[in-house]
């Protein structure tokens, strides 16, 4: 098994379209994080991701975390590469799972979803992709096509809403969510070539009332 973090890509954060404040907060946050995504209650989301894939695939993990889901998937017998671009939050990962040692990168989106990274049979993000502006959205899903292998699968998890937002689209913490309609993520979606499998709402894993999840698997199209 290659050493994937020994590759990666180590750019500064102005590289990012994240706000410096987004990416601020999870690298001076990272331990009450991973207390927080260990703790929560996944079983719903964790079913979806295992069935989003063929058996056996190999999957690229934007936005890893704690390692949570990496190492649920390479449990249940998938090839997986954790990524994210903050580096503590990989560090606590491989501290806090230590089967996924040798499968981390830390990946800037978009910018380094390039096709030299894959290929892969699927490529799956968990409250990811909301911290970035609407245009990155779009360039990311355009970067995943060409990491995945022809007709290769995409899975993606987001908030469709949140109390704590303000006019900035940014929380009283400094992060960004981006929030948008499931059309409006569907669309993007289908708009970069891939065609939408399933799209379900589920509850928070946290148990926050006020908020919902869009979970949506998709297909890269063959045009």
């Amino acid at each position: 098994m290659e050493n994937y973090l020994e590759q990666a890509s180590l750019v500064g954060n102005q590289d990012l379209n994240v706000t410096d404040t987004t990416l601020a907060y999870y690298t001076t946050h990272w331990k009450d994080l991973v207390q927080r995504y260990e703790s929560a209650d996944v079983p719903e989301l964790q079913a979806l991701l295992a069935a989003a894939f063929p058996p056996g695939a190999r999957l690229l993990e934007l936005g890893c975390g704690s390692g949570r889901d990496a190492a649920y998937m390479l449990a249940n017998g998938f090839d997986v590469i954790a990524s994210d671009a903050v580096q503590e939050m990989i560090d606590a990962a491989a501290a806090c799972h230590p089967v996924l040692a040798g499968r981390f990168c830390r990946l800037c989106l978009p910018r380094d979803l390039t096709p030299s990274l894959g290929p892969f049979d699927g490529v799956y993000a968990v409250a990811t992709l909301m911290h970035l502006t609407r245009p990155a959205i779009q360039e990311v899903f355009s970067g995943i096509r060409q990491v995945l292998v022809p007709e290769g699968r995409l899975f993606f998890s987001v908030p469709l809403h949140r109390d704590d937002i303000q006019a900035d689209e940014c929380d009283a913490k400094g992060r960004r969510f981006t929030a948008m309609t499931p059309t409006a993520w569907t669309g993007i979606c289908r708009h970069t070539g891939f065609d939408i499998i399933t799209s379900t709402i589920s509850s928070d894993g946290l148990g926050r009332k006020s908020f919902a999840w869009l979970n949506c698997l998709a297909v890269s199209g063959k045009g």
